[in-house]
């Protein structure tokens, strides 16, 4: 399965002290069946915002625990959709990169982006699901395991 981490929850997941929603999708694609994918602008902005994941890429990538999309092929991709318009967020290359790699698992607490990741014209075949640590309202979340869990283990959030 693959998924992709939202910049914004870098710290909840590559952090010192992460939360153990954050805790558990590190744990997802270091030791379990997950895969996390990064490419374009969103690699960019792990590569400098991120010690943590910095000293974790190479290692992650040779086990084949990530997987890095042609910087090409997604940074083409959010030029369509800017120019088309299709994203409410201002997270359009989070998009193409899923459209892309067929990745449909998004941790995020970006209320814009989980709606565009959520919306059919955007995101489908199949749809996209959202792991998050903040409700609807930004309040935080603590793990839970029928609705986190859950998600993690869904082997259908990854197309070919």
């Amino acid at each position: 399965m693959c998924g992709i981490l939202d910049t914004n929850c870098l710290s909840e997941v590559f952090g010192a002290n992460r939360p153990e929603v954050g805790e558990r999708f590190f744990d997802w694609f270091t030791t379990g069946s997950g895969r996390l994918i990064v490419g374009g602008e969103l690699h960019r902005e792990f590569l400098r915002g991120s010690r943590g994941f910095r000293k974790l890429a190479l290692e992650l990538q040779n086990a084949g625990r990530m997987r890095i999309i042609s910087e090409k092929k997604v940074d083409t991709e959010t030029d369509r959709l800017d120019k088309e318009g299709l994203c409410t967020s201002d997270d359009p290359h989070v998009i193409a990169l899923a459209r892309i790699s067929g990745a449909r698992l998004l941790y995020s607490n970006d209320k814009d982006l989980k709606k565009d990741f959520g919306t059919k014209g955007l995101i489908d075949k199949p749809r996209g699901k959202v792991y998050s640590t903040r409700d609807e309202n930004g309040m935080l979340k603590r793990y839970q395991p029928n609705v986190h869990g859950r998600l993690l283990g869904n082997r259908t959030l990854c197309c070919p």
